[in-house]
């Protein structure tokens, strides 16, 4: 039995407080252990730093006071991170994200805690020993464990926090539950009350935008019931076919409860039936079964009936799971009618199943039929966890852990089958940046000649073996400055020379100058025939300078233009066109092509990050859906990847984030299935 009496003795606390931090650590070695495989020690590190952070910030609260608990975790982190930059702002990102998912049952979590510590409400939310910045604590600790390079271990980071971020509101949600179990009541705050489902209703009917979309499944139930229920509206309902608590006639309330099982057993049959053929594609509504506006049942019923409705009339469902939610309808709707908290509670196993099986359907193609693999795994898997739905003796805990491995495994397959793309893209873009090297290099060395001959030289030939040394060891090195100075010595050599000096060098140089320019050409490939038309030009040129002749002779170069002065560098595409880059049998579609700056880290820009699924507008494609496997630490170009892709495609970061903006792109795995579905249907209902 839960225990119900004022906290007093210290014994109590300790034991409460030690419990509460073993399954804090217990739950989350569960979550991480998968991306550790093979790394026992940096498990056990984890483990071991966020069990000291719980311990120094309780001991902290009895030793010195709560008030010198502040910024204690912020200080930590900090003398953790000073080491590496880039690694503290990417857990600081991480602190904020699992903050944002870890929502009410964080909260709640937090206000017990404090309450068993016996902390004031003021105190800071990121110290308190549970916070998500323990957890980065713990995380420091992996990237000290983990002997890996800066990429590997911000991509271990990404698999990481996409696991904490999917279940710590169910860590939260038990911690929770536990001290509740215990009598722990939250710690009063000062605060305004948060506003009640009633409230988000008014706003809606109102015809303002809900304020919080977790609550859109709440705030459509209320407007249901409050459009269907007429007078009813005022009765205090509850929130599903539960008649408890509510007062009445007991022969009325008798004859609801021969209804309701009535109504349950027309939707086992209906169940049934729909096994045995393709399942109705359309959402259940209480006037299909003629039951009384305002009822509790036919209010929750027309609820999951608009939610299921909107998610089969998405366009960017895939029809297999739409077809496998088809399935799911009936089993979540007798489900909801007997569960109350179905509805309310944002985290129920049930709207877990739902948006987990969105989430690992992202990005299939919309045709996608049973016979596609994937769909076939959710089809087997949603038939099993519908037979579960609503069975005490069967939770859903399983199927939910099924879909997560699901979820990981096809996302790492992704990311392995990217592999070869970013070899692509890295090749590609080292070129373009030599080409823009060798295009800054080719400007300045045509200002200095003034031989039509020798500019087009340059620019045909001698740029092509500047970009080749550029691409290979960059402008720092020997080979750079040897063609360089190659260049150099080529433009000198046909000016006129007007002093012996001059003459004797130029006599002096000819030799190796052309040994070197020789080099520089078979380093491109150019044939004997093709180079000897401008050797015998350079040898009248050099000719014509010993005499020192201020015009050289006519050119023998065919095509060779008649003035020195040149246009700017030709380039064989539009800076900012789309590009596809083809090579062994690969294809990459390059979307834009800003100027490459290299800098140790690109500039952050937007909040999404490597590992999230991106739907982005495709030329002449529309809205494709593919996994951010890569991001360039140089440039900030992005590379995504679908396995139903014939190709990968690469767009600069600045290029997505003005999608996302523009509202043409969304962060795809952030949008949970079920509660999208609400909002869809809330949007409906308000525009009618």
């Amino acid at each position: 039995m839960p225990e119900h009496t004022t906290l007093t003795h210290g014994d109590r606390q300790a034991k409460l407080l030690h419990a509460g931090k073993e399954i804090f650590q217990r739950r989350l070695a569960d979550i991480v252990r998968p991306c550790l495989a093979g790394s026992p020690g940096a498990l056990a590190a984890f483990e071991r730093e966020v069990g000291d952070a719980h311990d120094q910030l309780v001991s902290a609260s009895r030793e010195a006071g709560f008030e010198q608990v502040s910024d204690l975790t912020a200080s930590r982190l900090t003398l953790m991170g000073d080491d590496d930059l880039e690694l503290d702002i990417r857990m600081r990102s991480i602190g904020a994200h699992l903050r944002e998912a870890g929502g009410r049952p964080l909260t709640r979590c937090r206000l017990r805690y404090m309450s068993l510590l016996q902390w004031p409400a003021t105190t800071g939310e990121e110290n308190h020993p549970l916070a998500p910045e323990v957890i980065c604590l713990g995380l420091w600790a992996i990237c000290r464990e983990s002997v890996r390079g800066l990429d590997q271990t911000l991509a271990l980071l990404d698999r990481i926090e996409e696991r904490l971020r999917q279940q710590v509101p169910l860590l939260y949600h038990e911690i929770d539950e536990f001290l509740a179990n215990h009598g722990i009541d939250p710690v009063q705050t000062s605060d305004a009350p948060a506003r009640n489902v009633g409230d988000k209703a008014s706003e809606a009917l109102l015809g303002k935008p809900p304020s919080n979309s977790r609550g859109s499944t709440a705030t459509l139930h209320e407007m249901i019931r409050q459009g269907l229920a007429g007078e009813q509206a005022g009765l205090p309902l509850p929130f599903s076919g539960s008649d408890k608590g509510r007062p009445g006639n007991p022969a009325l309330d008798a004859a609801a409860r021969v209804s309701l099982n009535h109504l349950l057993d027309r939707l086992g049959t209906l169940e049934a039936s729909a096994a045995a053929g393709e399942p109705s594609l359309r959402g259940l509504r209480s006037k299909d079964f003629d039951l009384p506006p305002g009822r509790p049942e036919a209010i929750t019923m027309d609820t999951l009936g608009l939610i299921f409705e909107a998610m089969f009339d998405s366009g960017l469902l895939p029809e297999a799971l739409k077809a496998a939610l088809g399935r799911l309808q009936i089993p979540l709707l007798k489900l909801a009618i007997d569960d109350p908290t179905l509805l309310a509670n944002e985290i129920h196993p049930a709207r877990q199943l739902i948006n987990r099986l969105g989430r690992a359907a992202l990005g299939l193609p919309r045709d996608a039929g049973t016979a596609h693999p994937l769909c076939q795994r959710l089809g087997r898997l949603t038939t099993v966890a519908g037979n579960s739905l609503g069975q005490p003796d069967r939770p859903l805990g399983p199927y939910l852990a099924e879909l997560a491995a699901l979820i990981d495994e096809r996302e790492q397959t992704t990311r392995r089958a990217a592999d070869p793309y970013i070899g692509l893209l890295r090749t590609h873009e080292n070129r373009e940046y030599a080409s823009q090297l060798a295009g800054t290099w080719l400007r300045a060395s045509l200002a200095r000649t003034r031989s039509a001959e020798i500019a087009s030289f340059l620019e045909d030939y001698w740029s092509r073996v500047m970009i080749g040394a550029a691409t290979e060891s960059g402008t720092q090195d020997e080979r750079w400055q040897q063609h360089s100075r190659t260049a150099d010595d080529l433009i000198w050599s046909v000016l006129p020379k007007q002093s012996p000096e001059e003459r004797k060098r130029l006599a002096g140089m000819a030799s190796s100058l052309l040994k070197r320019i020789a080099a520089g050409l078979d380093e491109i490939g150019v044939s004997a025939a093709e180079r000897s038309p401008f050797l015998n030009t350079l040898f009248d040129l050099q000719t014509a300078a010993l005499r020192s002749q201020a015009q050289a002779p006519a050119a023998r170069l065919s095509g060779a233009p008649g003035v020195a002065t040149r246009s700017a560098p030709k380039t064989s595409h539009p800076a900012h066109a789309p590009r596809l880059i083809e090579q062994g049998g690969r294809k990459l579609l390059h979307l834009s092509m800003p100027t490459l700056a290299r800098s140790p880290q690109a500039p952050p820009a937007g909040d999404w990050r490597v590992g999230e699924w991106l739907r982005i507008e495709l030329p002449d494609e529309g809205q494709q859906c593919g996994l951010c496997c890569w991001q360039s630490p140089s440039s900030g170009t992005v590379l995504l990847f679908n396995p139903d892709w014939e190709k990968a495609v690469a767009a600069h970061r600045s290029f997505l984030d003005q999608q996302l903006a523009a509202g043409q792109a969304q962060i795809a795995s952030r949008i949970a299935l079920f509660d999208s579905g609400a909002e869809r249907a809330l949007g409906r209902l308000m525009a009618r």
